[in-house]
């Protein structure tokens, strides 16, 4: 099996990424620069003070190599550490796609590297320099382990899964899935509950009962951000000229718009969460039900369910950062990983993933580079806000298809491992009579 293809892609690839990083995009660090400020204020302020819109076990992992650089004295070189360890994860993920081929058959291939490999290669340049700037690169990056194991190490992907829940809270909406298959179902949810149990008492002895839901607040408190898929229709009126609107920075390190149809906005927002949420607690529901073990249609469905409970949660939340991309990128090429064997879920799969590095990017024109658009009104305000609608209106197409795709299969699922008792008996009959004959 031949590595040097996938290897110089990863170089090229990630070459361009670094240099746009250190050139014409290196305003995208300002997330790391604030998480630098903050960890050097520790020493005035408890942890459970700091960095409270992000879990404990996310504090920790932040504060880890300021420590290191604290100790040898070159804590300015925080971003650098930070963005250099983004780029490692960044390159264990591309090599566990690699790796894990044999556990689902050739892979079909283009210039020597498969699909999915591709899928990975294309993510990280699509959306650029925020891929290595942004904290949503782990916890996105775990979830696509998660997806990647789920067929043949459970126990591990409800490891990863619970790992990923802990650093950003919105992974939960994957654990559902993970262990619905009733073949390793005890193993994946002792796992889950075990992982959870043991962050849930270190979160606290570092920061107290009430640091657990600080995260929980500090997104429920936010406004109507510019890029969610609600502010679509009061940002196209922006861009065009109405004053009846505004964009602001506001205390939660974002863009927020604000205007006459923005209260509006919000409630159908939590809606069409709620919404959403009841459709996800019966995809998850069925599958339970109907689920025996990860394999055939089942895998299918499993990671559709996936994209599906993901990309529905992301375009129905006031909240749509550019780098939620990453919440989907790599379950998808995950996914392509896990239907290697399957022509017509690859297929589907592919073209899905296709279209979603179309929406990245989309993400990464408009963020860093076309960004200023969005602020202010300027000449181009009108065609940027009209890049924004198409990005979010693939990503409302996107989340549909995965949920229309994943009920599908569940609703036809039928265990291809294991035959239901009435034909394991009438096979015994059969075998029976064949045997008298004879």
């Amino acid at each position: 099996m031949r590595t040097w293809p996938t290897a110089l892609a990863w170089c090229l690839t990630r070459a361009f990424v670094v240099t746009l990083l250190c050139t014409q995009e290196h305003g995208v660090v300002g997330d790391v620069t604030y998480y630098r400020e903050s960890l050097a204020a520790i020493g005035a302020a408890h942890p459970s003070g700091t960095l409270t819109e992000y879990p404990v076990p996310a504090l920790v992992l932040l504060w880890l190599p300021y420590l290191l650089l604290k100790a040898a004295g070159h804590v300015g070189g925080y971003v650098t550490l930070v963005a250099t360890l983004a780029v490692l994860t960044d390159l264990g993920f591309h090599a566990t796609l690699v790796r894990t081929r044999r556990w689902h058959g050739a892979p079909r291939s283009w210039l020597g590297i498969p699909g999915a490999e591709w899928a990975w290669l294309l993510a990280v340049p699509a959306l650029g320099a925020t891929t290595y700037a942004r904290f949503d690169l782990v916890p996105g990056i775990l979830v696509g382990l998660a997806v990647l194991y789920v067929v043949h190490r459970p126990a591990v992907a409800a490891a990863v899964g619970a790992l990923a829940t802990g650093v950003k809270y919105w992974p939960a909406l994957v654990l559902p899935t993970l262990a619905a298959p009733r073949a390793g179902r005890r193993r994946v949810v002792v796992t889950i509950a075990v992982a959870g149990l043991v962050l849930a008492v270190g979160s606290l002895a570092i920061g107290g009962w009430h640091r657990l839901w600080t995260p929980l607040h500090y997104q429920d408190e936010r406004g109507l951000q510019i890029e969610s898929v609600f502010a679509t229709p009061v940002m196209l009126a922006w861009g065009h000229g109405s004053d009846a609107y505004a964009t602001s920075y506001t205390v939660w390190k974002a863009y927020d718009v604000s205007g006459p149809l923005v209260g509006t906005l919000l409630t159908l927002a939590s809606v069409s969460t709620l919404v959403v949420a009841l459709l996800m607690a019966a995809g998850w529901a069925l599958a339970w039900l109907r689920i025996r073990q990860a394999s055939g249609d089942a895998s299918e469905a499993l990671v559709w369910l996936v994209l599906a409970s993901v990309g529905g949660f992301m375009v129905t939340n006031k909240v749509l950062s550019p780098q939620y991309l990453l919440w989907l990128l790599p379950a998808a090429a995950a996914g392509l990983v896990v239907l290697e064997r399957s022509r017509e879920g690859r297929r589907r799969l592919a073209w899905w993933t296709g279209v979603l590095l179309v929406a990245a990017a989309l993400t990464h024109e408009i963020f860093p580079r076309t960004y200023g658009y969005l602020l202010v009104h300027a000449p181009g305000s009108f065609w940027v806000v009209d890049l924004l609608a198409l990005r979010n209106i693939l990503l409302v197409a996107l989340a549909a298809y995965a949920g229309a795709r994943a009920g599908r299969l569940l609703l036809r699922a039928a265990d291809e491992t294991e035959p239901t008792e009435g034909v394991r008996d009438g096979t015994r009959r059969a075998a029976r009579r064949r045997r008298t004959t004879a």
